[in-house]
């Protein structure tokens, strides 16, 4: 459940007609990665208007029609996931927020049995500094394309509402999320929580890329300075939640570069050492939940325009059968070599017993290394290594201990490990991968219990 997706609301403004929801390859790799949480977000929701009559939308918004939404919906369902949907926060009576149109979609979706685990006010707006009023700084979120201001306190104010709406639906018991912000804003956050927004909200979400997507280069995706910048924005956002009991923290969208992602780079091999890393980061610093942009749609989604799995994917695919909720703190002597562990997946398709561990490291450089994990009594380790196809970093195809990864039949393929003999390996150099140490016997891996960073 730690790592889910994400679709665009501008595939719901394009109807969906880019990607067949019904596709049988789709559905196979959305199974797969069950279970989980799907959210319907970003900027294109805040112009979104449920208008199952085609007389409601006006202006710049755009209509959603219902079987749209009912194609979404029966496509969540099928693949396994908890929908998480995002309500327009930019519909307005006066200063504050109208819910009209989001009541119209809660009670379509009841009527029709929707399950939603959790709703969100609000997508991916920016926030400016207004004034200074007794050297108190006041925020305003601006929208892109958008002559709209609102303050924090009327945010929160916003989200207040929200809670009182759900109260009288379905969904009462449905996770409110947010705020939503591109970028974490520590005064913004800390102003909305103060102002009521505590009081309703039970996930605090931000979203993160590492830089704009147009103009990064494929050296960006392997610079360890740019990983790191990661670091002190988590740090902040946990130092913060941790003074609101039963808060917890999710990286709510989240991808490589913002914008779409990077053509040519984005969705190949490369990607996977931000991709991982951010992982890694993320559960180390106390996130429940990262939500990777997309599962289709741009240039950094898991899937292609032929609904065919990228490198992301198989990577994704493997972290979640492998990596367990319990986290270890594992430093590493060089800043270009990434080295995290948990306890192993309970309950994994790979029969691990209790008391396993799973390493997973990146090699940064160009050079291959000798990893070796000492302080256990390691008789065997088995190996899932993942290296581009052809040693090109922008293969659209990933390896896994050298065999190409690739839908059987609309299958997923059998994912072996290959088995070590001892406690060290050669490590590729520019590659990533996954050790399991099967005899490992750590005690605080042997029960089902949480551990204290992945929830």
């Amino acid at each position: 459940m730690f790592v889910g997706v994400t679709i665009a609301g501008s595939q719901l403004r394009s109807n969906l007609k880019y990607h067949n929801v019904s596709s049988p390859k789709l559905l196979t790799l959305g199974k797969a990665l069950a279970p989980g949480y799907l959210r319907i977000g970003g900027s294109s929701l805040d112009y979104m208007v449920f208008d199952p009559t085609h007389n409601i939308a006006t202006g710049d918004q755009f209509q959603l029609p219902a079987n749209t939404w009912d194609d979404l919906n029966m496509f969540v369902h099928k693949i396994g996931f908890k929908l998480v949907i995002g309500l327009n926060l930019v519909l307005r009576n006066g200063t504050r927020w109208n819910p009209s149109n989001a009541k119209l979609l809660l009670k379509y979706s009841s009527d029709k049995g929707y399950p939603f685990a959790g709703i969100e006010l609000g997508n991916d707006f920016y926030i400016v500094l207004a004034e200074f009023i007794l050297i108190v700084p006041i925020f305003h979120i601006y929208f892109r394309h958008r002559n709209i201001t609102i303050s924090d306190a009327q945010v929160a104010s916003d989200f207040k509402d929200l809670k009182q709406v759900l109260q009288r639906t379905a969904y009462k018991s449905s996770l409110i999320l947010g705020p939503d912000i591109a970028g974490y804003k520590d005064k913004f956050i800390k102003n909305f929580l103060s102002l009521g927004g505590a009081s309703v909200i039970d996930v605090l979400t931000i979203h993160h890329y590492y830089f704009d997507g147009h103009t990064a280069k494929l050296e960006d995706f392997s610079d360890y300075t740019i990983m790191d910048r990661l670091i002190p924005e988590l740090q902040s956002v946990m130092n913060t939640v941790r003074s609101y009991h039963g808060l917890v923290a999710w990286l709510g969208e989240t991808s490589s570069g913002y914008g779409g992602g990077t053509p040519g780079i984005g969705d190949r091999y490369v990607a996977g050492n931000l991709w991982l890393d951010k992982l890694g980061v993320s559960a180390k610093y106390g996130f429940k939940r990262v939500l990777r942009q997309s599962l289709f749609g741009g240039h950094y989604s898991l899937t292609d325009s032929n609904n065919d799995p990228t490198p992301d994917y198989w990577l994704t695919l493997l972290y979640k059968r492998l990596v367990g909720n319990k986290v270890f703190d594992v430093p590493s002597s060089s800043t270009s070599i990434r080295l995290y562990a948990h306890c192993t997946k309970l309950n994994n398709v790979y029969n691990y017993k209790p008391g396993s561990i799973t390493v997973y490291a990146l090699n940064l450089n160009k050079d291959p290394i000798l990893l070796t994990i000492s302080d256990l009594n390691i008789n065997s380790m088995d190996r899932f290594w993942l290296t581009p196809e052809g040693g090109d970093l922008t293969s659209t195809k990933v390896q896994l201990n050298g065999k190409t990864l690739e839908l059987v039949n609309n299958q997923i393929p059998h994912m072996m490990p290959r088995s070590l003999g001892s406690g060290t390996m050669k490590v590729p150099g520019n590659s990533f991968g996954f050790i399991v140490i099967p005899d490992a016997n750590i005690a605080a891996c042997q029960s089902q219990g949480h551990g204290t960073i992945i929830g």
